[in-house]
């Protein structure tokens, strides 16, 4: 089987987007997210609705000191993700989106997982079905498929594919969308609204 450039390039612009969205769930925001939206002010404008969004963000905080701009995403990010608000938005764990029980879901997680040959890192302090989490498997799933294709195992490409396919029908896809539709809604932040976009996108 050969794939086009084209696909190729499809797969590691989704690897990208999925390692980007898993960072900003699973660490702090810090000063090289900052001097990242400082470069995307001066950025010609894209056409994405998300990365839109995220742009007058950056460029409404241009000149601000870096402290005042980390602060507010920091009280953000709390804000939507740990549930302390005042909009009732659930925090981003499958558990709270699902009629699955939680322990049903989690088990599944971790089926999908071990067969894949991932463990959690010890540095991640979180569970099994944070958003985040669920992005990194995703981003190690289209990592999977494209070192496949770069040795020309057709059938590892295609089990790497199968896998990602039925990831999505039966975890990230089913959530996802929900939660960042009431993320967005209750975003702060541009640039947390323009993630929110992000993530519809990708789900």
């Amino acid at each position: 089987m050969v794939e086009s450039a084209e696909y190729r390039r499809e797969l590691e612009q989704k690897r990208s987007a999925y390692a980007f969205l898993s960072s900003l769930f699973l660490t702090l925001p810090d000063e090289e997210l900052v001097a990242s939206l400082q470069e995307l002010a001066a950025a010609p404008a894209s056409d994405d609705v998300g990365m839109h969004e995220i742009e007058r963000y950056a460029r409404e905080r241009q000149g601000m000191p870096v402290e005042e701009t980390l602060a507010e995403l920091a009280k953000d990010r709390v804000h939507l993700m740990r549930g302390v608000n005042k909009n009732e938005l659930r925090p981003p764990y499958e558990s709270l989106y699902v009629s699955n029980p939680a322990q049903g879901t989690l088990g599944s997680l971790n089926r999908f997982y071990a067969e894949s040959g991932c463990c959690m890192s010890e540095e991640v302090k979180d569970s099994p079905d944070q958003i985040g989490v669920e992005f990194s498997f995703m981003e190690h799933l289209l990592s999977e498929e494209l070192d496949a294709l770069d040795e020309g195992d057709a059938d590892r490409a295609e089990e790497a594919a199968r896998t990602r396919e039925r990831f999505l029908s039966q975890h990230l896809g089913r959530w996802a969308y929900e939660y960042a539709k009431e993320m967005k809604a209750a975003a702060q932040t541009g640039f947390y609204r323009g993630i929110a976009v992000m993530i519809m996108e990708a789900a």
